[in-house]
């Protein structure tokens, strides 16, 4: 389990998270959801162990993220940023391989580079350099790294994953964190297509100037009489669920 206990964080004097209170049981998808600046990145730092709070805690099976050793929590949790960065010039399989330092044994780690990306698409891509690839070959490549990491019942924590990616990659990106989520791993992604999460996400925490301002199923925290008040443009839900209408 994720629990999340009366977490603040500040950059300076500039308070960006205050008093989150939240918990997930694995085997879930949680949304991470809000506007621009909201605290949604600096939240998915510090799920990841990458940001330490000023105020409160992060743990994960009960045991405290910043107490874990980086080889222990590179086992327990993989993180994808929002934007791709690699400073030295990596093969894409050797950039995904950067995921498996922590591994136990290297026939798992070859098992488990290959099945990431059979799943990303990225198996005529392998000895291509990551910096000649597009900005969505980079994000599968990354998201890739991630899958290869993270144990099979471990914590994906990913920072708009999408943002890059096409239609067709973006839902072969959601089956796979889906699969995974199945598979027992706890999948907290931040997302703007509110349409994406109602779909496909079983949990949404919203964040509003750094607080929790509502946490539950989809249905019952993306009603569009809230979400026009937030975002300014009119949403409808109907059979095809959350869709955001056509006039503004």
């Amino acid at each position: 389990m994720l629990k999340i206990d009366s977490l603040s964080f500040q950059y300076g004097r500039r308070s960006a998270l205050k008093e989150i209170t939240a918990s997930s049981s694995a085997g879930k998808v949680v949304a991470l959801v809000g506007r621009n600046g909201s605290g949604k990145s600096t939240l998915l730092r510090a799920i990841a162990g990458l940001a330490h709070p000023s105020v409160g805690s992060v743990s994960w099976r009960g045991q405290r993220l910043a107490r874990l050793a980086p080889s222990r929590r590179a086992l327990e949790v993989a993180y994808v940023s929002q934007r791709p960065i690699l400073s030295i010039d990596l093969t894409v399989h050797e950039m995904i391989a950067l995921g498996r330092f922590a591994a136990r044994t290297r026939l798992d780690s070859i098992l488990r580079i290959d099945q990431a990306i059979g799943l990303m698409g990225l198996d005529a891509l392998k000895e291509r350099s990551f910096h000649e690839l597009s900005a969505g070959e980079q994000q599968r490549c990354v998201i890739a790294r991630a899958l290869a990491q993270h144990e099979t019942n471990g914590l994906l924590a990913l920072d708009e994953p999408f943002s890059n990616l096409d239609p067709g990659e973006t839902m072969r990106v959601f089956a796979a964190l889906q699969k995974s989520a199945q598979a027992g791993a706890l999948v907290v992604v931040a997302m703007h297509d509110l349409s994406l999460v109602d779909r496909v996400a079983e949990n949404v925490w919203w964040l509003e100037q750094g607080q929790m301002v509502a946490a539950g199923a989809p249905i019952d925290v993306l009603t569009p009489a809230k979400l026009q008040e937030i975002f300014h443009c009119e949403f409808v839900r109907g059979a095809q669920g959350l869709t955001l209408a056509a006039r503004v």
